[in-house]
């Protein structure tokens, strides 16, 4: 049940499913009223490398606006920000953003925002994708962003392959190559209203970092935000079996080693 009354622009959204259907669309921009949301800060980078922990401490922050209305804050956010459903709460917003995955130019058409940049290593991110997501949200990605990567991936060639296509690996891998590569442009264009953060990093030197992201985004430090944040996730990607290990490391650390180079917090912690 929503805890508040919403008024929606169209059919009522409840999921990731029915917004990449009904909301997503090529005619709507997913960030059509961000310029309403001032001074608001923004949380995104590649799937599954943290994005949604760091966002949801920052939103404990004093002073950050509490918009929830639904079960899935993320979600509601996306509805916000695409105008979906109206403004409930007055204040600061900080808003998780990774699923712009390819509309990322629409960052450029605003401006009186922060956005903090996650990275993280790959070998996590792909276990993630391929363990701790659904099917569906994988092949929605790759379809979005990592579909042309897919072709400059060197692997085994199989007449079975060649038939069914890339593997799930193929496409996490992909996908992970599209998303981080995002990371050059974006810097860019953007230069210090964007924060570039490794999240291996920010859980192993947290009391260091953290600080340094909140002055980045103009928030309150408070030690319970530490608290938060936790590392039990950064070795997961050690679970991969040996050869799925290699193979990331052969597609996607080059990219990884080149974005990192672009952080502006923490590059005092080498690899």
């Amino acid at each position: 049940m929503l805890s508040r009354h919403v008024i929606w622009q169209g059919r009522p959204v409840h999921s990731w499913s029915d917004f990449n259907q009904v909301v997503k669309q090529s005619d709507r921009p997913l960030l059509a009223r961000l310029d309403d949301y001032e001074d608001s800060v923004l949380v995104a980078g590649c799937q599954r490398s943290g994005t949604t922990a760091v966002a949801r401490m920052l939103k404990r922050a004093d002073g950050i606006a509490d918009y929830g209305f639904g079960h899935d804050d993320e979600l509601d956010g996306a509805l916000l920000l695409a105008g979906y459903v109206g403004r409930l709460a007055d204040g600061r917003h900080c808003f998780q953003t990774t699923y712009v995955d390819d509309r990322f130019s629409e960052y450029f058409e605003h401006a009186g925002f922060r956005l903090i940049w996650m990275l993280r290593e790959p070998r996590s991110v792909v276990y993630s994708m391929l363990h701790n997501w659904k099917r569906g949200a994988l092949n929605h990605l790759h379809d979005a962003c990592g579909a042309a990567a897919t072709s400059g991936i060197e692997r085994p060639r199989s007449m079975l392959g060649q038939w069914i296509g890339p593997s799930r690996l193929d496409k996490a891998c992909a996908s992970y190559i599209a998303r981080t590569e995002q990371t050059f442009a974006l810097r860019a264009r953007l230069g210090s209203c964007m924060a570039v953060v490794d999240y291996g990093d920010l859980v192993s030197h947290k009391d260091v970092l953290l600080p340094q992201v909140c002055e980045f985004a103009q928030i309150p430090y408070d030690r319970e935000l530490t608290r938060r944040l936790h590392g039990k996730s950064v070795h997961k990607g050690d679970r991969l079996a040996e050869w799925e290990a290699e193979y990331v490391d052969k597609a996607c650390s080059a990219v990884y080693r080149r974005a990192r180079e672009l952080r502006t917090l923490g590059r005092e912690y080498g690899e």
